[in-house]
């Protein structure tokens, strides 16, 4: 009997090992790979000007995300990652929208300018007739 009792013993500590590896999650290289080129992304848009707390953000989760990884917890680690790309992502939002209100207000400054051209050729035109 002590045998029988000692092989479901081992049978049960196998099953709850399997069980245990079943449900931790994978390595999250992927994850933090996309969080290091949506990082990178966003410093090469510039978003170090109009996104910094949000690319700062960004690189503090990534590095959560590494030592997570680095400590064998996984799932802290993908969620770290997947928050990093996020804000990484919004960094480039951010700067994109900014970017594209200054070429606004550029065009703006433009069509007035030329507004006020045309304003001066037409009051010359006036005076010489």
């Amino acid at each position: 009997m002590n045998v029988t009792l000692a092989a479901k013993s081992i049978l049960l500590v196998l099953v709850a090992a399997m069980g245990a590896c079943a449900t931790s999650a994978d390595r999250p290289y992927q994850q933090i790979a996309r969080a290091e080129a949506s990082i990178e992304q966003a410093q090469q848009s510039r978003a170090q000007q109009f996104g910094a707390s949000e690319l700062n953000a960004a690189q503090d989760k990534l590095a959560k995300a590494r030592t997570a990884a680095d400590n064998n917890d996984n799932l802290m680690a993908a969620r770290y990652a997947e928050q990093a790309t996020l804000d990484a992502n919004l960094a480039i939002a951010i700067t994109r929208n900014r970017q594209a209100q200054l070429s606004v207000e550029e065009l703006n400054r433009s069509i007035e300018t030329l507004r006020q051209e045309i304003s001066r050729n037409q009051s010359r035109r006036g005076e010489a007739q």
